[in-house]
C-alpha cells in the first residue's frame, strides 16, 4: 500500500513535468485533461501529505520507541561515545 502511495507522488509530479503544469511558461494552454483528472491529482496529494503527517505525528512510529538510530558512516567522521 506504500508503494502505491509514493506512485501517487511520483505521478504528480510526472504530470507537471509532461506540460500539464503552469511552472515551465508554455506558450499555450494544456490540454487532454480535465476537471476529474484536476481533482484526482488534488486529493492524491492531499492523501499523500495526510498520511507523511500523520506518520510523523505517530507516537508509536519506530524512532520513537527506541534508542538513538546510529546512520551511516561518514569517511572522516568519528562515532560518538554513548
Amino acid at each position: 500500500m506504500l508503494s502505491g502511495a509514493v506512485n501517487i507522488a511520483v505521478g504528480v509530479a510526472e504530470l507537471r513535468n509532461q506540460g500539464f503544469g503552469s511552472g515551465h511558461g508554455q506558450a499555450s494552454a494544456p490540454s487532454g485533461l480535465g476537471a476529474r483528472h484536476a481533482r484526482l491529482t488534488v486529493n492524491a496529494a492531499v492523501t499523500w501529505c495526510e498520511l507523511l503527517l500523520d506518520t510523523m505525528a505517530d507516537p508509536s512510529a519506530p524512532w520513537r520507541t527506541s534508542g538513538p538510530v546510529a546512520g551511516p558512516a561518514v569517511p572522516g567522521t568519528r562515532t560518538p561515545a554513548p
